[in-house]
């Protein structure tokens, strides 16, 4: 027989059913006259076709106050199907009675193809705990009247296992996924219950283990459910009655990223009596209010240090954590509390040997079912990544505790990663402030820099390298995070590096031992050479390029500035010592000993140093090395030879200068100056230094007056030799001068009956063209004396050549004819002639003058004419003859003839 499908509906105790009979045949009828059906084999089924068991509501955030009656969006579920078997030769009356009474008592058993949606969102199939159990319906197959009152009960279908024990029906159930409700939280509502958690729920049940249920009853109003599933990642708990949820307990485990916190995610939906408030009346709705909770399970973390992350324990300051009133995140799975716009910060403690640090960070949630967070969820967490913190030293590395390793943080920037046993924290980068270049070059430094481990730290800390995490730590562990690195230059405060020398380079890493470094300078670098250029363009060692003057064959070390713990406190020091040079341009190495070196060592210590704190010294010797002017390959004419020349401060006193057994030799066509030479260095020997110091450098210099030399068959008087030597604190080269006497001061040079006079004037200064200014005249001067009458005649020839600093040449010849006559020491005439030609190169110029002064002493009356050419241009000028510059022609000629009318009068009778 066809299956035969029937409605069962008795109004008094609510019963709505439809049936589907399959594998029974027609009988004759029962003594009532009703047809009867009898299974003819052991496939009879009876199919129970339910109305919905599960209402869907919207739930409200804890506190929530309504002020007259509020619409919740709600569903009703979908109906679901029980089909029983029953044993063959079943007979069934088809009445209500009739068949709910052969599925009733153990009479039918269960199929494991039923399925009823209950909770909303999840069909579940009634399944028996224990094996060899089997699922029955314990239901009455007629109306339920109470004694006396006449009430009649609803009527229910509970089922429970063949085995099930009062107060437990006995039962799992399977569940399979429907759909989730697709209701937008809108605020002041929450999403339902279960939206987000159904298929985690599903993977679970139907792959772990299925959920227990103690109570499955199933009605026309609505099914009452009360079942629990623990997983090890999912805990779930449910009690429905009557179709409508009272309480629903979802819970994931997991973690906090990037830390590892272990921590639960929780859901509570509860049905609560919610205040109405309206001016008639304070009333009640029964309404579900749901409670999002984040709970830490394990808040201190131990063991946690690796080469990139320099804490020994992480502590989460807090429990537990409410997210009722944030957004509710779509992945119950995998999500940043409170969203991308208004994230959770949690409180976090890091501790860093004996330091703490205390800072707040959104944190990202991540199931034990999760590898890690999605992309989608990091691209909302990482611009929340940063913590910032009060400056505090940290030992960034942790091993060896070298000076380079403890940097003053500002800044963390965090990530995570998945080490095999779980989530591991790892700094991407960090903002440090210098202290060591803070405390040299106040001001320059105060600002924060971002750093990031270097990439063989980063392969340290990932086991699947291999690389034991003891391994040895690079020498350079950080890299500034900016391809043009960080500026150190002390080409503007040259006094804070030993006044000497004036470092200036770009630190793209810090050392361990050095603190910031060019990192292409270290031993090592395929171009030594080549990488010294490029790391301390701009640097000065005595005003001469630094690179070109380092030794790169002995592959030398860049300076090291770190801060050290001396006597309880810090100190600040710059290191550079033994650094071996070679020549360059005028720096040359002494002919003998060793080769030249220089030593610097600069300290600086806090402004708050504790008492008995070391005093800050800066010192800085350039040792063992000459300047030969001019440079090779020309041949020389001076060379002035240092044993040291040392720059020294310390605190509360003024910087100064030292020069150690400075030596002078001249060569070439100066030879006529050695006996200078001689006298100068003896008389320096006896005479001490000359110092200065003001806002822009300190002086130190030798000036003494040479009475008389003999150079050969010259004799030289009043010479005033000088040496000095300039060290700036700005940015300029250091300057070293040598002069005998001066133009304004000329020394006197005799020979007989010759004479002349001259000066030297030469100044060295780095690598720039040197300035040289020499001139020397020479020539004979004859006296007669008749008592009445005295006269003088001299002649005299000379040379001045100066080479300007920017390199331009001036040469200039002149000679000077002149006499004079006294007559009875009452009259005097004299005259004087000087004509110069001067040469000046760049572009080149021949330009000269000629002056004739005539003077004229009575013994009331006295006079002087001077008639000059002006300056007339043989090469260079821009007329084709000479001509004569200041007066014009008609002035000129008028002014020397009024003069020489005058002149002629002085001598009228």
């Amino acid at each position: 027989m066809e299956p035969q499908s029937f409605l069962i509906v008795r109004s008094d105790d609510l019963v709505v059913l439809a049936t589907r009979l399959s594998g029974f045949e027609i009988r004759d009828q029962d003594p009532s006259g009703r047809p009867v059906l009898a299974a003819t084999g052991p496939e009879a089924t009876v199919t129970v076709g339910l109305p919905p068991q599960a209402i869907l509501e919207q739930p409200t955030a804890p506190g929530f106050q309504a002020a007259g009656v509020v619409h919740t969006a709600s569903r009703l579920s979908g109906s679901g199907e029980l089909v029983f078997r029953v044993p063959a030769g079943t007979v069934i009356e088809l009445s209500a009675a009739g068949i709910l009474g052969a599925l009733a008592d153990g009479r039918a058993r269960l199929e494991p193809t039923s399925a009823i949606e209950i909770p909303w969102g999840l069909k579940v199939a009634p399944l028996a705990r224990t094996q060899g159990a089997e699922v029955v319906a314990e239901h009455t197959d007629r109306p339920v009247i109470a004694p006396g009152s006449g009430t009649v009960a609803l009527w229910s279908m509970p089922l429970r296992a063949s085995d099930a024990t009062p107060g437990d029906a006995g039962l799992t159930i399977l569940p399979s996924f429907v759909a989730d409700s697709g209701i937008v939280a809108e605020s002041p509502f929450q999403s339902p219950s279960l939206d987000g958690w159904r298929r985690d729920i599903v993977s679970s049940g139907q792959n772990v283990s299925a959920p227990l249920a103690t109570r499955l009853e199933l009605t026309s109003l609505g099914g009452s459910l009360s079942a629990a599933g623990t997983w090890p990642s999912l805990s779930w708990t449910h009690e429905t009655v009557l179709g409508r949820d009272q309480k629903v307990d979802v819970a994931a485990q997991g973690t906090l990223w990037p830390f590892g916190f272990r921590a639960v995610y929780q859901e509570v939906t509860t049905r609560e009596f919610v205040p109405v408030h309206n001016p008639q009346a304070l009333g009640c709705v029964a309404g579900l209010v749901k409670k999002r909770t984040l709970v830490i399970t394990r808040p201190l973390l131990d063991g946690t240090r690796t080469p990139t992350f320099p804490f020994d324990e992480v502590e989460i300051l807090g429990r537990e954590f409410p997210l009722s009133g944030t957004v509710e995140p779509q992945d119950r799975q995998m999500f940043l509390p409170g969203g991308a716009a208004a994230p959770v910060r949690f409180p976090v403690r890091c501790r860093s040997g004996s330091t703490d640090i205390g800072f707040s960070l959104p944190l990202v949630f991540v199931s034990d079912t999760s590898p890690g967070p999605s992309s989608a969820v990091l691209e909302e967490w990482r611009p929340h990544s940063t913590a910032r913190i009060a400056g505090t030293h940290i030992d960034m590395v942790g091993a060896e505790h070298r000076p380079g390793d403890v940097l003053e943080v500002h800044a963390l920037t965090f990530s995570g990663d998945d080490d095999g046993r779980g989530h591991r924290p790892d700094v991407v980068r960090f903002d440090a402030v210098l202290p060591a270049l803070r405390s040299l070059l106040p001001g320059a430094h105060d600002q924060a820099r971002t750093l990031r481990y270097a990439p063989q730290l980063r392969s340290q800390s990932d086991p699947s390298t291999g690389v034991e995490a003891s391994a040895a730590v690079p020498e350079v562990p950080f890299l500034f995070d900016t391809p043009s690195g960080v500026p150190v230059d002390f080409t503007r405060n040259a006094d804070r590096s030993g006044g000497l020398v004036a470092p200036r380079f770009s630190a793209d890493g810090i050392s361990r031992e050095l603190g910031p470094v060019p990192t292409g300078v270290l031993p090592g670098a395929p171009d030594p050479g080549a990488a010294l250029n490029s790391a301390f363009g701009g640097a000065t060692l005595f005003g001469f390029p630094l690179a070109s003057l380092i030794d790169a064959t002995l592959a030398p070390k860049p300076p090291a500035i770190v801060q050290r713990r001396a006597n309880d406190s810090l100190f600040t020091e710059m290191r550079w010592e033994g650094l071996r040079l070679k020549a360059h341009g005028a720096f040359r190495a002494r002919a003998t000993g060793p080769p030249p070196e220089l030593d610097l060592f600069a300290g600086c210590a806090p402004a708050t140093g504790s008492p008995g704190a070391l005093e800050p010294v800066t010192t800085c010797s350039l040792k063992n090395f000459a300047l030969v002017l001019p440079p090779p390959p020309m041949a020389p004419l001076v060379k002035l030879s240092f044993d040291s020349v040392t720059f020294r401060r310390t605190a509360g006193r003024a910087p100064a200068v030292t020069v150690e057994s400075p030596k002078i030799e001249f060569a070439g066509p100066l030879k006529l100056l050695q006996e200078l030479q001689t006298q100068l260095e003896k008389l320096i020997g006896e005479h001490g230094p000359t110092s200065g110091v003001s806002t822009t450098g300190v002086t130190v210099g030798y000036e003494v007056g040479i009475p008389k030399a003999a150079a050969g068959v010259f004799v030289l008087q009043n010479v005033t030799g000088r040496m000095r030597v300039v060290v700036p604190f700005v940015e300029k080269p250091v300057t070293v001068s040598l002069g005998f006497a001066s133009r304004e001061h000329p020394f006197a040079l005799t020979i007989s009956a010759f004479g002349g006079g001259g000066y030297a004037d030469i100044e060295i200064s780095g690598d720039n063209e040197p300035r040289v200014e020499i001139s020397l005249e020479f020539g004979a001067m004859l006296a007669l004396d008749f008592v009445v009458a005295k006269a003088e005649v001299h002649a005299l020839g000379g040379v001045r050549f100066q080479r300007h600093p920017d390199g331009h040449v001036e040469l200039e010849a002149f000679i000077r004819i002149g006499g004079s006559v006294e007559l009875l020491g009452l009259i005097t005439v004299s005259l004087e002639l000087r004509v110069s030609l001067t040469y000046l190169d760049g572009p080149p110029r021949l330009f000269g003058r000629a002056t004739v002064v005539i003077e004229l002493d009575l013994t009331l009356y006295s006079e002087t004419v001077t008639i000059d050419s002006g300056t007339f241009e043989l090469i260079g000028g821009s007329a084709p003859e000479g001509r004569m510059d200041d007066l014009s022609v008609a002035e000129r000629d008028a002014s020397g003839f009024e003069a020489w009318q005058r002149y002629r009068k002085a001598f009228a009778p």
